[in-house]
């Protein structure tokens, strides 16, 4: 690490990793934030320290009426009261031994002139007290290995860092990744980005040793070669997944009254993401199933695809979705076909994809996996099951024949799961995922996600 990278490293680490977090606005009242917010401090690993004139004790735990009346220093304050105060606080958070602060508060330059000059008071104030700012207008930040500094839930625990712009959409995430068992390292929502930047954000998740996937959801642009320049520095070491909201007219001007800031030209910045080594996601649903993808598998070789299924349906609409998305369902080798001819029903497909017919199970799924990964024509293995509820099959034993051929074949070549069949197939998916073989619900979406893989891999050689 360089002097200038253990700098900002310095600088930022304090919103992740503190010790002891003050609160100003903590409240007893559970309709306001400051009483989520504290509620998910002290169910953390950290010290915390409410703040507000109103009660000596807040949910049981001793509040004080200032920063200044704190007994000991702290290492993060947490604001979320009416933005006409926060400016005021700032040498109050320096002077409590804090040089970092989220701002939660909002009716800054988001709201118009008036929060405008508000925001700008408070970063001068900020910068003349030496204290850096994330926010404002944010839902906060998290470390699912420390504290929940959100008044959002605390996502689980995992390798995938997401910095958002959208506070409440960021927030909601967390919710789409806990129903799914994605986990995260990191999350920082960044509001206005009135001081830290996307840049500064993204530098630091690329230097976070707990963080292996960045996700990124961005709407405005400020500083457009700064954003390059740490995109391309991050997306050198780990891959970066973006999804950008603004990119229409009506969402453009949506951005500019959501968080003051102004959305850009679309094609200028999908090129932009591309120069710089990343990748899009086209949906918020996407963004972290193709993170997911990035952080349980190895990257891939090359582009091209082998199927197998157990319906011919499915594989059919696999290929489709694979051209699509410019991927190439390949020729396997006459040894490869050869052998699945010896193992497979006669009604069965050895020709990619690969058709194990109804009745195939446990036993076809192993070989058949072990034969394909071990085929060096195939760079990604793509798994569909449409799961049977007849001839006495298990809900598992399809999912556990392709975990065991991956384990014999070991190659190191990416495996991806898609179980059809709703709630009859949960159990495979599951297991699969237990084991860290993402698992999707359609065809389609899986070979969205492998296209964004190969994508980064042949961008970076890998």
């Amino acid at each position: 690490m360089t002097d200038d990278q253990a700098d900002l490293f310095e600088s930022v680490d304090p919103f992740f990793n503190p010790k002891r977090i003050a609160l100003v606005g903590a409240s007893a009242d559970y309709k306001k934030l400051g009483n989520s917010i504290l509620m998910n401090l002290l169910a953390s690993e950290v010290e915390v320290f409410p703040i507000t004139h109103s009660r000596e004790t807040v949910l049981g735990v001793k509040a004080y009426g200032s920063l200044l009346d704190l007994p000991k220093s702290v290492d993060l304050v947490i604001i979320a009261v009416a933005a006409k105060y926060c400016a005021q606080l700032m040498p109050e958070v320096k002077k409590a031994g804090a040089r970092n602060a989220v701002v939660i508060s909002g009716g800054f330059s988001e709201t118009g002139p008036e929060g405008e000059q508000l925001e700008r008071d408070m970063i001068l104030a900020a910068q003349q007290s030496g204290v850096r700012i994330i926010g404002p207008n944010c839902v906060g930040v998290s470390n699912s290995r420390v504290f929940n500094g959100t008044f959002t839930m605390m996502p689980e625990r995992g390798n995938i860092a997401f910095v958002s712009q959208s506070g409440a959409l960021g927030g909601m995430s967390i919710y789409l990744t806990r129903a799914r068992r994605i986990g995260m390292s990191k999350f920082a929502s960044i509001g206005n980005a009135a001081d830290i930047s996307f840049p500064e954000i993204l530098d630091y998740f690329r230097l976070d040793s707990k963080t292996s996937v960045v996700a990124a959801y961005m709407e405005g642009v400020e500083d457009g070669r700064s954003l390059f320049e740490a995109l391309a520095r991050a997306a050198k070491d780990k891959p970066v997944v973006v999804l950008k909201g603004g990119k229409s007219d009506a969402g453009s001007r949506a951005t500019q009254s959501h968080t003051g800031s102004l959305a850009g030209s679309s094609q200028v910045f999908d090129g932009m993401i591309q120069q710089a080594g990343c990748v899009t996601a086209p949906t918020l649903d996407t963004l972290f199933e193709i993170c997911k993808l990035f952080d349980y598998q190895p990257l891939p070789k090359g582009n091209r695809i082998g199927i197998i299924s157990n319906t011919g349906g499915a594989g059919v609409l696999a290929a489709d979705a694979c051209a699509y998305y410019g991927l190439t369902v390949t020729n396997l080798s006459e040894d490869t076909s050869h052998e699945l001819r010896q193992v497979l029903p006669p009604m069965a497909s050895n020709q990619n994809p690969i058709d194990v017919v109804a009745s195939g199970g446990r036993r076809e799924y192993r070989i058949a996996t072990e034969l394909l990964l071990r085929d060096s024509n195939v760079d990604v293995l793509l798994a569909i099951c449409g799961v049977p509820t007849f001839a006495g099959m298990t809900q598992t034993e399809h999912a556990a024949g392709t975990l065991e051929g991956l384990r014999q074949a070991s190659q190191g070549k990416p495996v991806v799961g898609v179980w059809l069949a709703g709630d009859v197939g949960k159990p495979g998916k599951d297991l699969l995922e237990m084991n860290r073989v993402p698992c999707y619900d359609d065809p389609s979406t899986a070979a969205l996600c492998v296209s964004r893989v190969v994508q980064y891999a042949l961008m970076h050689e890998m």
